[in-house]
This record gives structure tokens, sequence and C-alpha cells, in this order.
């Protein structure tokens, strides 16, 4: 239990930090003699662990929504976006043959406006008997995948401090060291780069460092990817409680999306939360390494909102199929009206079907928004992520005609109301954090 006693006289306290409610004072005095002490370490959670999630930050008291929570200023390290094309490595802008200049150092290519560039510059320039040579550009290029990997290294030299804090961060090793990739990106480092005083365990290590902790920045033309050193042990949930947001130089801010109770784990979510169940879980398996069995992906109606769902196709049954899991893979479908199963496979194929006239429908078209509404108004649930996801991309077209929304038809505006609505209602139970 807490001394609730004055820190500085020991006295009988009548005042505590209502940030973290962990430390008391006697007056109103001592407790701003103590600020300058007690704010490196005033915080309003606190580091936890055990076995099934590792490290993760607990709330220490009740958090308000839009609060703060933590920031990292500066990131530990930032790169490139996976299987990036060619990008200037100092600003990340996309290159091309007419505005490329080769680093007149290493030879990496930079834009017209950037001289200098990041960590890799020295590390190619002290390995290599010659300078690199980038003469393709506009598609993925195999060289850029080392560029997050050697800049990483780097820092052992440079500033060993930030490479402790990064090396101790998870790396899900043993699931990374199941894949040939890692394994074929450091013989290529170990090669190109004259690289024996590396091991192929540090190279791998820190792969999956990159992979599981890396955050994508969109603050330029390319987007790209840093590690941050307090916001990597935030755990993630579909319906996380927390969302996060970008300074403009590149710092990581960490807000309160819900309300958080002293106890409560502090979230993030690592996925696109608009996705289905299923595909959720797969890409985080796959990019994070685990299986998430959050609230969220426990509830086959997420909430009830029916985000999965899809029409019962017995006739006279206004019912709609789930499985009983999406924590178990090959699960069928079944309707709750009427009882009738329809197989996984046959699910499968269906929404797969939908996923690629989705992926071809005409972009930015309203019209074309409306017909794939209408044409699958009898297979999915209105709530259907791909109803969704064709929702807001609809609300988001209507206005953006020459004059806005000052010219458009006043059914129009209407329609676009009722949709913003129905969106906000569903996407505050859902996905409150974005």
């Amino acid at each position: 239990m807490e001394s609730q006693t004055c820190v500085i006289c020991g006295g009988h306290s009548v005042h505590k930090c209502s940030a973290c409610e962990n430390v008391y004072y006697c007056s109103k005095k001592h407790q701003k003699e103590d600020w300058k002490k007690h704010s490196k370490v005033c915080k309003s959670f606190k580091l936890a662990e055990n076995p099934s999630l590792g490290r993760h930050y607990v709330a220490t008291r009740n958090i308000k929504v839009g609060e703060i929570i933590l920031r990292d200023d500066q990131p530990l390290i930032t790169g490139l976006m996976y299987n990036s094309v060619p990008v200037c490595l100092q600003c990340y802008t996309m290159l091309n043959q007419e505005i490329a200049i080769p680093c007149e150092k290493c030879g990496w290519p930079l834009c017209q406006n950037c001289n200098e560039h990041g960590l890799e510059c020295k590390f190619s320039c002290s390995r290599r008997d010659s300078k690199i040579s980038i003469t393709e550009f506009g598609y993925p290029h195999p060289s850029y995948q080392c560029i997050n990997i050697i800049r990483a290294l780097s820092l052992k030299d440079t500033n060993p401090e930030s490479y402790k804090k990064l090396i101790s961060l998870e790396s899900h090793c043993n699931e990374i060291n199941n894949s040939k990739e890692p394994l074929n990106i450091a013989h290529f480092i170990k090669r190109f780069f004259k690289a024996d005083d590396i091991s192929e365990e540090e190279i791998v290590t820190i792969i999956g460092i990159l992979q599981v902790n890396g955050h994508e920045v969109p603050l330029t033309d390319s987007p790209y990817v840093a590690v941050y050193e307090m916001a990597s042990l935030i755990e993630h949930n579909c319906r996380a409680n927390c969302s996060k947001s970008f300074t403009d130089m590149g710092g990581l801010i960490i807000r309160a999306a819900l309300p958080i109770t002293k106890g409560d784990h502090i979230s993030i979510c690592y996925t696109d939360p608009l996705w289905g169940t299923a595909n959720r879980r797969h890409h985080l398996l796959k990019t994070k390494f685990f299986e998430c069995i959050c609230n969220r992906c426990q509830d086959p109606t997420e909430f009830q909102t029916m985000f999965n769902a899809l029409k019962c196709n017995k006739i006279n049954c206004s019912g709609y199929v789930l499985p009983k899991t999406f924590l178990e893979q090959e699960q069928d479908y079944v309707c709750k009206t009427c009882e009738s199963i329809v197989s996984c496979t046959e699910i499968e194929k269906m929404l797969e079907d939908i996923g690629i006239r989705l992926s071809n429908m005409k972009k930015n078209d309203i019209v074309a928004c409306k017909e794939f509404l209408d044409r699958y108004k009898n297979n999915l649930h209105p709530n259907h992520y791909y109803n969704i996801d064709v929702t807001i991309a609809l609300t988001q077209l209507i206005g953006q005609q020459t004059g806005g929304l000052a010219v458009i038809e006043e059914d129009l505006l209407i329609e676009k109301i009722k949709l913003c609505k129905k969106l906000d209602t569903l996407l505050k139970l859902l996905v409150p954090g974005h």
C-alpha cells in the first residue's frame, strides 16, 4: 500500500498527485517543490509482464478520453516500408531515372533536394570496395530490404544506448527462423557488405524486431517505418482503447480513445481494424506472430454488429450465418434463425469472388459504389466489412464534385448524412481508437 504521508517532510498528507495518484503531500507548496523530480516518473501506467502477453502496460489510475498516455518524441530507428521501390533514403520521395542522383560517398540514390542520408551511407562506404549502383526504378528492389537492418546494425557504433534499447524489444525469433526469407537477407548482407563480423543470428533478430515493432508513419510522400521505445511495449487489441498520432517531427503520441479504468490494459491496434475477423487474425499471425484472442475476435457477432455475417440462403429465412467461433479454422457457418449450415468452403469461395469484384471495381465512382451495395444486398449483412468498405468510400465521394457539398442535389446530401450517421454509430463501437 502506498504511503500517504508527504514525500517532502513526512507529515500528514492532504494532497496527492492528480495524474498518477501515487505520491502525497502535506501542502501545495511541497507538491510544487517535488514536481521537478516527480514529473520524470509521473505516469498513468506501469509496466507489467505475464507469460502469454509478455511485457505490457497497465493503467495505474483512471484515464479520461483524449488524455495523452505516452509520447515517444524520437524513434529509435526509421526506415523503408517492406518491399519498397527505390526511394530517396533521406526524404523517402519515390525515385525514377530522371530525378535519382547517386550519393557521392556510397552510391545509394537520393532525390535532387537531398545531399545526405542515413547510417547506411557510412556502413556501405566502410565495407564495400565499390559504390552501390541502382539502375532500375518503379518496382520493389531487393537491395532495399537491407536498409533498415544495416541502419540498426550501425547503431552499435553510433548510438550504443539506442541499439541496446532496440535489441531488447520482442523479435519472435523462433517464428522468424521458420521462414527462409530472413536467412536469405542475412546471407545477402554478409556477402554484399563483407560482414563476416556480424552473425546471421543477430541479423535475423533485428529483422524480427523491425517487423514486430514497426509503425507505418504517413508523414512523407511514401510512408516510412519507425520503431519506438515505449510504444513497442503496448499490447494489441482489435478494439483498442487508445489511438496513435504522429508529430510533424516523427514522434508518436498515444491518447486514450475510451475511458480507461485503473488496472485496465493499455492497447492499440496492430492491424487494419476494418478487416474481417479472419483477415485480421491471419495478418497478425503472419506479420506479428501471434493469434489474437481479444474480446472482439472471440465474439463472432463483433458486439452484435454482424461485421462478418452473410445472409442465410434458405428461402423465406431472414436470418444471417456466422461460425460459432473464428478462433478455430474451417468452421462451418450456422444460421441462428433456421439453424441451417453453410460449409466454410462455400463461404470462402463466395467471399473470394466478392473480394475480387471489389478490387476490380471502378475507383472514385459513386455509381460503382451504389451498384456494388445493391448487387450484394441479398448476400451480405448491411454491416458486413465489404459493405462498410464501400460505404466509407461512397460517403467520401459524395461532395467531392466540382463546387463541393454546396452544389450537390439535396437527396444526395441527405444520403451522405444518413450514411455518415450509420458509420459513426458502427465505428464508435468497433474501432473507437480510429
